[in-house]
């Protein structure tokens, strides 16, 4: 099988600001193929693949042919990305074995194994996890227990185009100065985006969730469900919560999740602030058309088959496999880990998925997604695949 492994040098990424999800590397040759023994097995129904197939072509057909994505230290080209996501389309409409489409991938594509996270053996191994679509009671005006907004994008925020002529940097004017926009803590505590409300919810950490999944549904007061996505962010960092409560010893590693951080917070409420100021990233947001998950492409989420990965390091709309591990149980009740394995379109973004050492798989909507992401925490491996330059 010709396989490649994808050396990505995540410090230019850390130096150097690219574009959110297209840019244009230096032209660079595929490094000479490796042999790699890979059985393509996958766990899911192809219904739902087929729909994430044409929410990536949907996507990449809007653009120009030759816009150029990255792939680790080479690119691919708009026109590469279609004609491989066709053709693989068409390989699985007769919904071959795992052999034959072992077969068939190996005859007819090139795979690229991210290079994963940085000095951690084995090579190629990556952090996975999950993310979903909340759903939260919000009121459209401020009355209790509805206390904790969400804004749209304030006035006051602006955007400067960077030196490299792709990419924006959020900020706002001082005394005639472009200056960074104001963190989570100010924003939140001093009132900077006030007027903006979109929306207010019950619960300070169901809004900060929000911020972490990017979109969710809101049952309003009269029982009506709208969407709300992602619009902009403030430009500062993203840190995580959970590390910060884990490196402080509030939470233990092994104990550390969704479910945990809100239960701690309910029993020490003196701490909320202190503790999710701790995230200067703060996310402003927009209503969205019906109530499918929204990813940075502007297309509708799968279930089981959009991903969020940098999009520096790897290519908007691209087709991959992904290996790792999910919980199960058996009749007995006893939990056991079974192999997760199937193919996956990389169709979002997240603050904190940065660097080839991170996927992120998008679960669904509504609470049972959200106890199926927050059980994700597991070693796994990614692989992008690519039509041999004979058959583009």
């Amino acid at each position: 099988m010709t396989t490649i492994r994808i050396c990505l040098f995540f410090l230019l990424i850390l130096i150097f600001p690219f574009p959110a999800v297209a840019v244009a590397p230096p032209a660079a040759s595929r490094p000479t193929p490796l042999q790699f023994d890979l059985q393509f097995t996958d766990d899911l129904d192809y219904h739902l693949l087929h729909k994430a197939i044409q929410e990536s072509l949907n996507y990449l057909r809007q653009r120009p042919e030759t816009t150029e994505f990255p792939l680790g230290p080479l690119s691919c080209s708009a026109d590469d990305l279609i004609r491989s996501l066709v053709f693989f389309d068409h390989l699985i409409k007769s919904r071959p074995s795992s052999k034959l489409l072992t077969l068939e991938i190996n005859t007819f594509f090139d795979i690229y194994q991210a290079a994963g996270i940085p000095n951690v053996s084995p090579p190629g191994n990556m952090l996975v996890t999950g993310y979903y679509q909340p759903i939260f009671q919000g009121s459209l005006i401020r009355k209790a227990p509805f206390l904790y907004p969400l804004y749209a994008i304030p006035g006051n925020l602006v955007l400067r185009r960077n030196h490299n002529g792709f990419s924006v940097q959020p900020g706002r004017f001082q005394a005639g100065h472009f200056t960074p926009y104001w963190t989570r803590k100010e924003i939140e505590s001093r009132g900077y985006a006030k007027g903006s409300e979109l929306v207010w919810l019950k619960d300070p950490f169901d809004a900060y969730l929000l911020h972490i999944q990017g979109s969710g549904l809101i049952r309003l007061q009269d029982g009506s469900l709208r969407g709300i996505h992602y619009a902009m962010k403030n430009g500062r960092p993203y840190r995580s919560i959970g590390k910060y409560m884990v490196n402080t010893g509030k939470i233990t590693l092994k104990k550390a999740g969704i479910d945990t951080i809100r239960q701690y917070l309910v029993d020490h409420p003196a701490e909320l602030h202190e503790i999710l100021y701790t995230n200067q990233s703060f996310i402003f947001f927009q209503w969205t058309q019906g109530h499918d998950a929204i990813g940075n492409l502007g297309r509708p989420l799968t279930a089981g088959r959009s991903i969020a990965v940098d999009q520096h390091c790897f290519p908007a709309g691209g087709l991959a496999f992904l290996q790792s591990r999910k919980p199960a149980v058996s009749r007995k009740n006893e939990k056991h880990w079974i192999p997760l394995t199937r193919f996956v379109l990389a169709q979002d973004t997240g603050s904190a998925i940065l660097g080839p050492g991170r996927v992120d798989l998008f679960r669904g909507t509504g609470r049972r997604a959200g106890q199926e992401a927050g059980k994700m925490k597991e070693p796994g491996a990614l692989y992008f695949l690519l039509l041999k330059k004979k058959f583009l």
